[in-house]
């Protein structure tokens, strides 16, 4: 009984840990809830393991497995997958407090008057053969507690130099009340939640995996895969921990000397590398 409690523990600690990363509980690190359950997830690995050299040992085969298992493990590991993937694009702390905080004070595109001109037009081209201006403008921005005159480098203006009283779209937080708010001609920001790219990914990646994996998994997964076997299961644990090492650096916002991201990316072969080890070795 132990080591299927255990086990089961083991695989949806790692699933709400998956989940939680691919819907934005954390919106930036540091990913308390995901680390938790991650963790989580490692310590019922070893209890498992525990409990399955304590267990004693039946004669014969053991059960088949059942659909649940197979379904959670085969959905679980392309969602994994996309999780690591996701964790790649992982904004930096500091990025993620700012945009937090840009954003609840109404950051976006708005418009801004022309007050002067802060430096002679810069005529040039587009690929197009178009003609285009990059002047330094002094802009009136109308925020909520009173205007202020700001001063932005580079502003590109399409056919005809800027004039001043004329209107320019800019993006800055009306509802910020810091003097060095920012003021942007491009200035988008990439939020934590990339919902819309990782329901893409959902669709064009794993949904076909899934559903492959759920019908070869139903009729071909060993049926000695709910017994803990050291040969096989030690070195599948050790490539999902490897993972989750690689993940930290992202996860807790530590920048690794700037190879946090790329490990993250790394990480993303692990969960089939295991899957794959596991199969073969049966």
């Amino acid at each position: 009984m132990w080591t299927t409690l255990t086990g089961w523990g083991m695989l949806l600690s790692a699933a709400g840990a998956v989940g939680c990363v691919l819907w934005g509980v954390g919106p930036y690190p540091p990913l308390v809830a995901e680390t938790g359950l991650a963790a989580l997830a490692v310590v019922f690995a070893a209890a498992w393991i525990a409990a399955s050299r304590r267990a004693p040992q039946h004669t014969g085969r053991p059960p088949a497995c059942g659909r649940g298992l197979v379904w959670l493990i085969a959905w679980l590991v392309p969602l994994a997958t996309l999780a690591c993937f996701a964790l790649g694009f992982m904004v930096s702390p500091e990025y993620g407090q700012e945009t937090e905080r840009l954003e609840a004070a109404g950051y976006g595109e708005h418009s801004a008057i022309v007050v002067r001109l802060a430096g002679d037009p810069v005529r040039s081209y587009d690929d197009d053969d178009e003609p285009y201006f990059e002047t330094d403008l002094v802009l009136r921005i109308p925020y909520d507690s009173a205007p202020r005159e700001v001063t932005v480098p580079g502003m590109y203006t399409r056919y005809d130099p800027p004039k001043p009283g004329m209107s320019i779209a800019v993006y800055y937080a009306p509802g910020d009340p810091r003097p060095d708010s920012p003021v942007l001609e491009y200035g988008s920001r990439r939020g934590a939640g990339l919902l819309g790219t990782r329901t893409l990914l959902a669709v064009i990646l794993v949904i076909p995996a899934g559903a492959l994996l759920t019908g070869l998994l139903t009729y071909e997964m060993p049926r000695e895969v709910r017994r803990f076997t050291p040969p096989v299961h030690l070195p599948a644990l050790g490539i999902l921990l490897l993972g989750l090492l690689l993940l930290l650096p992202t996860a807790l916002g530590w920048e690794a000397a700037g190879l946090a991201h790329p490990a993250a990316f790394l990480s993303c072969v692990t969960p089939g590398a295991a899957l794959a080890w596991v199969w073969r070795s049966f």
